[in-house]
């Protein structure tokens, strides 16, 4: 429709700011929503939670996917209202000169760009969310007798969970209990061993305990606890407990258990194993 619209003899410069703020400020909003800052600080996990409902390292919810969407629109609608003419003489003459159509591809290139990244990081988040049904052995099938099984104390923990209790593994004492070592920053690994352990923990309800631990207790603390309970679904599950402390204590255990996890200094990320141990009824490592 703008096509058909007369050209004014002189497009309006303000018009064509006006244009380009606009293209920038969608840029930085969407970069807000999911750039994959390699140690996001605090606040930044927490402004995404309250903007676009969306849980560490995740991504949006429904409505925070329409506001990414709707504000840009509504105010690419204005500009079009207003400046509509002007815009459109404005990429006439960029059209008209190579140099000019160069400047149009542009415009146009970080746009296509940041849809094509968005799309590749929601497949990259939808793969690891789907990722743990590869955990599970066939239905009906037992694990071999030459798996590992021991019948060694469970080293203690003593550590705060999401509910700022703090919570030592005596207390699950008499039920079998799943313990396994997760952190909220973590894209591969970590989502497969957490929708797990909530998995058992939904089918044997209060039969069974389960104690995820954090592998990043720098970022993980216990005040986060809560909401990273809700974005990975846990916190509907009294059986099931998020747990962090201070960092030499929650290091403590991951030594205890031997766990072997590294930590890049300077990104923040940590290599580990994939590890869930099963205690039994009397706190053993079955």
């Amino acid at each position: 429709m703008l096509a058909t619209l007369p050209a004014p003899a002189r497009p309006s410069r303000f018009a064509a700011f006006a244009f380009l703020g606009w293209l920038g400020g969608t840029l930085l909003w969407c970069a807000f929503a999911f750039a994959p800052l390699p140690a996001p600080p605090e606040w930044l996990d927490r402004a995404r939670a309250v903007c676009f409902g969306s849980p560490p390292g995740g991504l949006p919810d429904n409505w925070g996917w329409m506001l990414l969407a709707l504000g840009p629109a509504s105010l690419f609608a204005f500009l079009a209202v207003v400046w509509g003419r002007d815009l459109v003489a404005w990429a006439r003459r960029l059209s008209d000169t190579v140099p000019g159509l160069f400047v149009l591809g542009a415009l146009l290139l970080p746009p296509l760009l940041g849809v094509a990244w968005v799309a590749e990081r929601a497949a990259a988040v939808e793969r690891a969310t789907e990722g743990p049904a590869t955990l599970a052995a066939p239905k009906g099938e037992r694990l071999p007798e030459t798996y590992p099984r021991t019948a060694d104390a469970a080293p203690a923990i003593h550590l705060l969970d999401q509910t700022g209790a703090r919570l030592e593994t005596a207390a699950t004492a008499g039920r079998p209990t799943v313990v396994t070592f997760a952190y909220a920053h973590c894209r591969t690994v970590c989502p497969g061993l957490v929708y797990a352990v909530r998995g058992a923990a939904e089918k044997l309800g209060p039969r069974a305990s389960a104690l995820v631990v954090t592998l990043d207790p720098w970022r993980d603390t216990p005040s986060s606890l809560p909401s990273l309970a809700e974005a990975w679904g846990l916190d509907r599950l009294p059986q099931v407990h998020m747990l962090s402390g201070e960092v030499d204590e929650v290091l403590a255990v991951h030594a205890a258990y031997g766990l072997g996890a590294v930590r890049d200094e300077a990104t923040g990320e940590i290599t580990h194993p994939g590890l869930v141990f099963v205690l039994d009824t009397e706190g053993r490592i079955a």
